[in-house]
């Protein structure tokens, strides 16, 4: 894999061909992009090729759970950090689209000793990243983005052999069931379930259900064009359409979710936000 450039020109030969990385993506915790303005889809191989060595040089099983959030372009995103992993000796085991937290789940389920999951986050359209750990339940921390982050951009990358793919269903099954286990509610209770139209819709109305809740419905469709705002529960727009919907159906409370699951926004009885 040749270094990557911090630029390479759009609708070149060579943008198709080169990794492109702008060193800020990597942060503290995760790594974050605006794709394709600040990463190309080599340079997400790349990504998939360090996290791989990195594996190997942190001395841990060379199998990951690899999932990704509901975007139209996170498919694309995932295939080529797939490539990279298995170009750097990994055992994929692909779990789909999912929720973060069913990612990191999934670590557990599959015994798998790392994780990949591809998300923007609460960001909208027009951003990717991944949010990555070794060892569970643990995530990347500082440490760990400073070599990852020195491993791709110095061209450090290794290719290993042995590295395969594996399509795992059922995941998202069993995450739901641990989540609801036997428990159920003791009292009335109405939600308002707060999506945004994002990955969340395919998971936060059903836990509520299977739990007992009495659930009203606000942007629970899957739609990754975000027609009525980012899911972002730390947004106003958000939670004032949640506050909103609590005044409008006398619910009790409404809890508001962000693109990959993993943020919660809260808004009491009264319609005030939390």
């Amino acid at each position: 894999m040749p270094k990557p450039r911090p630029i390479v020109t759009q609708n070149t030969w060579d943008f198709l061909l080169e990794p492109m990385i702008a060193p800020t993506g990597f942060r503290e915790y995760d790594a974050r992009w605006k794709y394709p303005d600040e990463i190309n889809l080599p340079g997400i191989t790349a990504l998939g090729m360090g996290i791989g060595t990195q594996m190997f040089e942190a001395g841990i099983g060379p199998v990951i759970a690899v999932g990704m959030d509901y975007r139209d372009y996170s498919l694309s995103i995932k295939n080529a950090l797939v490539l990279g992993l298995i170009q750097a000796g990994i055992h994929v085991k692909d779990i789909g689209p999912a929720l973060s937290p069913m990612a990191y789940f999934a670590q557990f389920h599959l015994d798998a000793p790392a994780v990949a999951m591809v998300t923007a986050s609460h960001n909208p359209n027009g951003w990717t990243g991944v949010k990555m750990g070794f060892e569970r339940p643990l995530t990347h921390g500082p440490d760990e983005m400073s070599r990852l982050r020195d491993i791709v951009l110095s061209g450090m990358t290794i290719a290993r052999d042995g590295g395969k793919y594996e399509h795992i269903s059922g995941v998202m099954d069993a995450y739901l069931d641990d989540l609801c286990g036997d428990f159920k509610m003791t009292r009335k209770l109405r939600v308002v379930c707060a999506t945004g139209n994002g990955t969340a819709s395919a998971f936060a109305p059903k836990v509520l259900a299977r739990i007992g809740v009495e659930v009203v419905p606000l942007h629970n469709e899957l739609d990754y064009t975000f027609p009525n705002y980012n899911p972002n529960p730390e947004a106003m727009e958000m939670l004032h359409d949640m506050a909103a919907a609590v005044r409008n159906s006398a619910a009790d409370l409404a809890l508001g979710f962000d693109g990959d699951g993993d943020r919660c926004g809260v808004v009491d009885d009264e319609g005030e936000e939390i």
